[in-house]
């Protein structure tokens, strides 16, 4: 494996470019988004320790589907793709991980899907919010999440699917309810209970 170290807001690399290798995060955050039609950039997914930024690399030789950009600084592995795939063939064990991995992210396309069809502006900042604190954040004795939210509220936008702007009202909305909380040291306090209301789909109740 050779691994590559990145500073933050680095590009990995960029929709359209061919597919040389599979790359996994070592180390760090990352990005991944497209360009949209009018000229925005959608936040796809955001990737830490451990995951795989192209498994779609395996099979085909199709380009690069979307971007990946460093949120953090980060140290990226990238084996061959032709070499890959021989690991897998060898490697039940390692073929297992992959169909895990991917029914994971199956899952949570379909929770995007749910998101952007079904949920509020707020709701879908309270959702993406939760899903960082539940995957990355620390559980508090209490129930709560204490989490360290790597992006911007431009970025957080991107993730929901809305503006800068509209991201700044939604988490504003978001404390003023008690759902989140920000510490002194820039650590955000999650609590799922008073994320319920946001998280029921627009127009329920």
């Amino acid at each position: 494996m050779h691994v590559r170290r990145y500073r933050r807001h680095m590009l990995i690399f960029t929709a359209g470019e061919p597919v040389e290798a599979v790359s996994f995060v070592l180390a760090g955050t990352v990005r991944i988004f497209r360009d949209t039609a009018d000229g925005h950039e959608q936040t796809l997914q955001l990737l830490r320790e451990g995951d795989t930024l192209n498994l779609a690399a395996v099979t085909g030789d199709a380009p690069y589907a979307a971007s990946a950009e460093t949120v953090t600084d980060c140290e990226i592995g990238q084996i061959h793709t032709t070499d890959f795939a021989a690991l897998v063939r060898a490697d039940g064990d390692l073929a297992w991980a992959l169909i895990e991995d991917l029914t994971a992210r199956l899952r949570w396309s379909q929770g995007r899907i749910f998101d952007f069809a079904l949920r509020s502006a707020a709701g879908r900042v309270a959702s993406a919010l939760l899903q960082l604190a539940e995957r990355d954040g620390k559980k508090l004795p209490d129930g709560r999440y204490l989490l360290d939210v790597p992006l911007t509220h431009r970025e957080l936008g991107q993730l929901a699917g809305i503006s800068r702007e509209t991201a700044t009202r939604m988490l504003q909305q978001l404390r003023e309810g008690d759902a989140i909380r920000w510490t002194e040291d820039g650590f955000v306090i999650v609590d799922r209970a008073k994320m319920a209301p946001w998280l029921e789909p627009a127009g329920a109740g």
